[in-house]
């Protein structure tokens, strides 16, 4: 069976899942031998509405894109790429993209390439002066992560390394806009005294990798694809998803009224000596923190048991994704966020102060070199690293208010929640409700912040403490 023919059939058995809803009953018999006419669009509106992927869900949306293949004697071939990662920052977009870029070996050999490219939303809104911002097959613009991968032979039957590619030849598409690569088919088509007025490329010549491997050329190739697919984000069509058909502003102030109107339904007559009459606004009394009617796991090889007061997990928290709407922008409330800046910046709630647990409160080995944090020990037993450390911990964790503290999943809210009642914190004011992976309900998007505003450059220290003498 040929490739193209097994790839068919695959993505047709994925629509006829999807219009089926996945149902285990046998289908019907058809009514007619004539195949049905299927898209990408279907395979991509299925992909991410069958599963938790997409806008508003736990992962990012992917997509299947078409991709036109060069092959070294210059003949073209339909393949497809898979967008396995699309983030949309403030004014670019991050994509990870998986695809064949070399086929002249056996089949077993033809491994995937997977690049990671940002493009930009330029202020214009047109697609085609988007840029490249990166393009990598290695680490992230960042340096934190390894979302690229070079599939081809390294070095290539001509000598050409993957050395040789990130050094001299895609440092070239860098900044470079749709309008300067629409037109490019090949390597061939790259004027040379262009390519050669980069930065350190004066020397060196198109003819290094004319021959050397398809990679080069399909580069150009993936390149074209992603951006047409990159013209099909809302910020260029100015069509809004189905989850978000509303302009953000008409859902925060449908937020906002939904918020009055709860506000109205919990207001009181209240009268105050002079005998006037005046109205005062009652808030939504909060719930003890632990909710002791549900069951949860100590660890994941442990039978469920019931939960307790002293019961910190995420799963016996009576404030959760599916209430937490009801508490939301509280006088009388200190809403925390316990992850690092790196991972804060990138998706977060409105108004959430940061205080990175495992950078300042807490590390088993604090106290030796490198480790500044406030305890050590264990969080059921945290061993203070300073004289100063519980006068620190009240300052960030004020013991007379009421705290709601949030990380990625709730786990380090857990383990803090064990140290402040180590260190005497009255525990009916602390709750644990979660983590931001968790609130991805369109109806807190109002409330939160997932565009890349700002980075920082994290160096934890704290000076000027003594030393405690445990």
């Amino acid at each position: 069976m040929s490739k193209k023919l097994t790839l068919w059939l695959l993505i047709a058995l994925l629509v006829v899942s999807s219009l089926a809803g996945c149902s285990t009953k046998p289908a019907e018999a058809p009514k007619s031998t004539e195949a049905a006419a299927i898209s990408l669009e279907d395979v991509n509106k299925f992909l991410n509405e069958s599963a938790a992927l997409g806008e508003g869900s736990k992962a990012n949306p992917v997509a299947v894109i078409p991709i036109k293949h060069i092959d070294g004697p210059k003949n073209e071939d339909t393949f497809y790429g898979f967008v396995t990662y699309k983030f949309k920052a403030r004014n670019f977009i991050k994509y990870q993209i998986s695809y064949v870029s070399c086929t002249c070996r056996q089949a077993d050999n033809n491994y995937w390439q997977t690049a990671y490219v940002e493009l930009t939303l330029p202020e214009s809104g047109k697609i085609e002066d988007a840029k490249i911002k990166t393009l990598s097959y290695d680490l992230d613009s960042d340096g934190h992560y390894t979302p690229g991968n070079w599939g081809d032979s390294d070095p290539t039957p001509a000598g050409a390394t993957f050395e040789d590619f990130k050094t001299q030849f895609i440092p070239y598409f860098v900044d470079k806009s749709l309008g300067e690569i629409k037109d490019l088919s090949t390597m061939d088509d790259i004027d040379l005294a262009a390519y050669q007025s980069g930065d350190g490329r004066s020397s060196y010549t198109i003819d290094t990798f004319t021959g050397s491997s398809v990679s080069a050329n399909n580069i150009i190739r993936m390149l074209q694809a992603l951006y047409e697919y990159h013209g099909t984000d809302e910020f260029f069509t100015g069509e809004k998803p189905a989850e978000e058909s509303k302009p953000a502003e008409e859902v925060k102030e449908e937020a906002k009224e939904e918020t009055e109107e709860k506000a109205e339904e919990s207001k009181e007559e209240t009268t105050p000596a002079d005998g006037e009459e005046v109205t005062t606004t009652k808030v939504a009394n909060l719930p003890v923190p632990v909710d002791t009617t549900k069951m949860f796991k100590p660890d994941k090889d442990s039978a469920e048991i019931p939960c307790t007061d002293n019961s910190f997990s995420p799963s016996c928290s009576a404030i959760t994704p599916e209430n937490f709407i009801n508490f939301i922008g509280r006088d009388d409330v200190y809403y925390i966020d316990l992850r690092d800046y790196e991972d804060y910046i990138k998706k977060h709630f409105r108004n959430f102060e940061v205080v990175p647990f495992f950078a300042m409160i807490f590390d088993a080995e604090a106290g030796t070199e490198g480790k500044p944090q406030l305890y050590s020990g264990t969080p059921k037993e945290p061993v203070p690293t300073y004289n100063e450390s519980d006068e620190l911990l009240e300052v960030l964790f004020p013991k007379d208010k009421t705290l709601m503290l949030m990380c990625q999943s709730g786990g380090r809210v857990g383990m803090l929640m064990d140290i402040l009642k180590a260190r005497g914190w009255d525990m009916s004011k602390i709750y644990n409700i979660g983590g931001m992976a968790q609130y991805t309900d369109s109806k807190y998007k109002p409330f939160i912040v997932d565009a890349l505003e700002f980075t920082v450059d994290g160096n934890y220290s704290l000076e000027g403490l003594t030393p405690a003498s445990n």
